[in-house]
């Protein structure tokens, strides 16, 4: 076994945050959450914020809201998109419509998204992935004539923004995601924004769903784990045992939904400023990537109005994904591939799916042909200079 493995994506965590977090076993939660959700209100001109304590219950409690008007109407979710959307559809109980995605930007396919409403959807999940930004305003314009709420999954979008504002400032309501690998880290958490006050109606609605938080020991005992091992030298330990799955995309079945921990409030006080500088290493160096990128290689679009995020860099090979990266030097790298299949095609969830009779060609295509590779501030010098032979030669010689 190597003892260096890149980490696929890396968020600021420094012991400083772990020991905030162990203050909070001692001084509770109120407070640090209260501050915690002033700076996310303050950050995203949010009208309201909720704390959850992963982003999936945040998505699960915005799907049940925004239906809860329409018994028996669906959720329009993108065909290509991690499977923890599945997660958050079946822990609210939802029927659900697929709509396909272009495969060069990553935004939902607008035909296809207006077949999903005239099916009968009454919430539309945008997804932001890898950090890249998808504009919301083809997308509020079929669900305002549709009679339909926006749910802005910004969980992949720490550090990116559109047309001068933070991605999560757009839908009715949006999500945001603090797991380990999402920019910005308190283990896990996640939160709920309402954007007016008629959308913080809805969070009202489903406040009362939402179960006192546990006392955070497991969330202490993953952050030290997760400082401890995030780094390059130290990664191959974890990535080497197949139980953990790490960097696996796996369905995990739905659980009630609790409010943020203390522990995870008192890391993310620490942790939030952080982000920015993060995303700008993370720029910097996808920059750098893309210069270098060989004929076969298509990165995701960013719009010319949005700054990416580039939680990790995605891009599209020309034949399958495993062909192309299936190599030791490669996964070392931290080059990895995307979700290894469309939500259409997923074992236990794609019965239950209205639409999945349909083609959903590009999510196919992007499970077959999307990877990702690294650029956060972990990267050394070596590492960067590894990956740019990858992507403009394929070897890392």
């Amino acid at each position: 076994m190597s003892w260096r493995r890149q980490l696929p994506a890396y968020s600021p965590l420094p012991l400083r945050a772990v020991l905030a977090g162990a203050v909070g076993l001692v001084a509770g939660g109120g407070a640090a959450r209260a501050r915690v959700a002033a700076t996310l209100r303050a950050h995203f001109g949010a009208h309201d914020v909720l704390l959850t304590d992963s982003g999936t219950g945040a998505l699960t409690l915005a799907i049940k809201a925004c239906l809860a008007g329409f018994p028996g109407s669906a959720v329009a979710l993108p065909a290509y998109a991690c499977y923890d959307l599945a997660t958050a559809a079946d822990g609210a109980g939802a029927p659900v419509v697929l709509y396909d995605v272009d495969p060069a930007t990553l935004a939902p396919d607008v035909a296809s998204l207006g077949r999903a409403l005239e099916r009968g959807a009454r919430a539309v999940v945008l997804v932001h992935l890898y950090g890249i930004p998808v504009d919301p305003e083809p997308v509020r314009e079929l669900c305002g004539a549709a009679g339909a709420w926006l749910i802005e999954d910004a969980a992949q979008g720490a550090g990116a923004s559109l047309r001068g504002r933070p991605l999560g400032a757009f839908g009715d309501l949006a999500v945001l995601s603090f797991g380990r690998g999402k920019g910005n880290t308190a283990g896990r958490g996640g939160a709920l924004l309402a954007r007016d006050a008629r959308a913080a109606a809805l969070v009202d609605s489903v406040r009362r769903d939402v179960l006192p938080p546990g006392r955070g020991f497991k969330e202490l005992v993953q952050l030290k784990v997760q400082w401890l091992f995030g780094r390059p030298w130290l990664f191959a330990i974890p990535a080497s045992l197949p139980f953990l799955r790490l960097g696996a995309t796996v369905y995990r079945p739905p659980s009630g939904v609790r409010e943020l921990s203390a522990v995870a409030a008192h890391t993310l006080e620490v942790t939030l400023p952080l982000s920015a500088g993060e995303a700008e290493a993370r720029r910097a160096n996808a920059a750098w990537l893309l210069e270098r990128f060989r004929p076969g290689l298509a990165a995701v679009r960013v719009p010319p109005d949005g700054v990416a995020g580039y939680l990790r860099l995605p891009f599209v090979v020309e034949g399958p994904i495993q062909a192309a990266i299936d190599s030791a030097p490669a996964y070392a790298l931290g080059i990895m591939p995307g979700y290894p299949k469309a939500l259409c095609d997923l074992a236990g969830f794609g019965e239950r799916v209205v639409n999945r009779s349909d083609r959903f060609d590009g999510a196919r295509l992007l499970a077959e042909r999307l990877a990702t590779a690294p650029v956060h501030s972990r990267l050394s010098a070596a590492d960067s200079g590894s990956l740019a032979r990858w992507v403009s030669a394929g070897s890392t010689i």
